[in-house]
């Protein structure tokens, strides 16, 4: 048994291999580090593989504070910063593919390549109108128009005719000044303190009704802002807006009740993840699905820089297998060497165990310079174009 701390929680890992480049190995919201076994037993004699338990799980700390995406990040980092590891390849299951993702948008040049398997890939709802993040889309000539400006024509004064009757006004054909000052009787156009009044015949200085308040203005339009602001506020909180997430569904509350749905009882698998299942804190599922969003989950994989295969079970009992809407939408304009999705028929949540192809697919997408070289029968590829 390895163990590092971090923050003051403990960490444990296994480590196989004595040399060769690093594999990191990070298991899901089911079990420990213990299911990656027969993957790391493959591995080894040509990688240095590490397999850990993440916070909440294993022989790992069960401190909840640290269960969040957040703090499994951390972890991570702090895990491969302690064991000098400048740049590995992830495989990631699960909730491992969150942290793994997470990870990757914080470091991509720590990361060689990614393996994700069992992701939260759901369909947001919005795919057939939802722009693929990172794609190029050309602007058409209905985007590039603009509505016409309604212009008005140039507001006319009143101003003050030295030939006339005193007293009297003559309308003049004039811009108004573009300040927003109104010019009275010529001379005093540059004063707009003596612009604000206007000869009488009485002699008697008058306000200029023609003259804009300019302050009150200025606290009617404030007054109506704020009138506005305190509507929409209060139809707000009559009314409060209810986000789906579809992982916090998909995981409940009880990691046991998980494992009743990959598993029965009578198998075999059953009772090896019985073991972790009893030693996990359910504080963690829901932990680590708090602020899921599945179409910015789907964006995040798009963006990453490295190569990617996608892995996930046909018959995934805890994950909805993702639909041809998802996987294209996550193939959309990328090349087959970014990102490679493989989907599995009749396998459910953990292929590692259920299938001979996923081990052979492990060491072909650790030794192959291209994914997009990867063969197999399973492989997904893009129906339209």
């Amino acid at each position: 048994m390895s163990a590092i701390t971090v923050g003051g929680d403990l960490v444990h890992y296994e480590v196989l291999g004595r040399g060769g480049r690093p594999v990191i190995l990070i298991h899901g919201w089911i079990g420990s580090w213990r299911y990656w076994i027969p993957t790391m037993r493959q591995l080894q004699m040509k990688f240095r593989v590490y397999a850990i338990d993440l916070f909440g799980f294993g022989d790992s700390g069960k401190n909840p504070s640290k269960y969040p995406i957040a703090q499994q990040v951390a972890m991570l980092d702090e895990f491969m910063k302690q064991l000098g590891l400048t740049k590995a390849a992830i495989l990631a299951h699960g909730l491992g593919t969150q942290i793994a993702i997470e990870y990757a948008k914080l470091y991509p040049d720590r990361i060689a390549r990614m393996l994700l398997s069992s992701a939260p890939l759901f369909d947001p709802g919005d795919l057939d109108t939802r722009v693929p993040a990172g794609k190029r889309v050309l602007l058409t000539p209905d985007s590039k128009q603009l509505k016409p400006l309604n212009i008005p024509k140039p507001a006319t004064q009143p101003t003050v005719n030295p030939t006339a009757t005193p007293g009297a006004v003559t309308q003049v054909s004039r811009p108004v000044a573009p300040s927003g000052d109104i010019h009275i009787g010529g001379g005093e156009a540059d004063d707009p303190a003596k612009a604000k009044t206007v000869a009488s015949t009485s002699r008697e200085t008058i306000p200029n009704p023609n003259v804009i308040d300019r302050e009150k203005l200025r606290q009617a339009a404030m007054a109506r802002m704020a009138e506005v602001e305190k509507k929409e506020e209060t139809a707000a909180a009559a009314t409060p807006v209810i986000k789906d997430n579809p992982l916090k569904t998909a995981l409940g509350s009880d990691t046991e009740a998980l494992l009743v749905r990959c598993f029965k009882k009578s198998d075999t698998e059953y009772e090896k993840f019985q073991a972790d299942v009893v030693k996990a804190d359910n504080k963690v599922l829901e932990h680590t699905a708090t602020g899921f969003d599945a179409g910015s989950f789907l964006d995040s994989i798009r963006m990453l820089p490295m190569p990617v295969v996608l892995i996930h079970g046909g018959d995934d009992p805890v994950v909805t297998p993702p639909g041809d809407a998802i996987w294209d939408y996550l193939t959309a304009d990328k090349d087959e060497d970014a990102l490679l999705p493989v989907p599995m028929e009749s396998i459910k949540h953990f292929p590692m165990l259920e299938s001979d192809n996923f081990q052979r697919l492990v060491g072909m997408f650790l030794e192959m310079p291209q994914i997009s070289k990867i063969e197999l029968k399973e492989r997904w590829r893009r129906r339209s174009r």
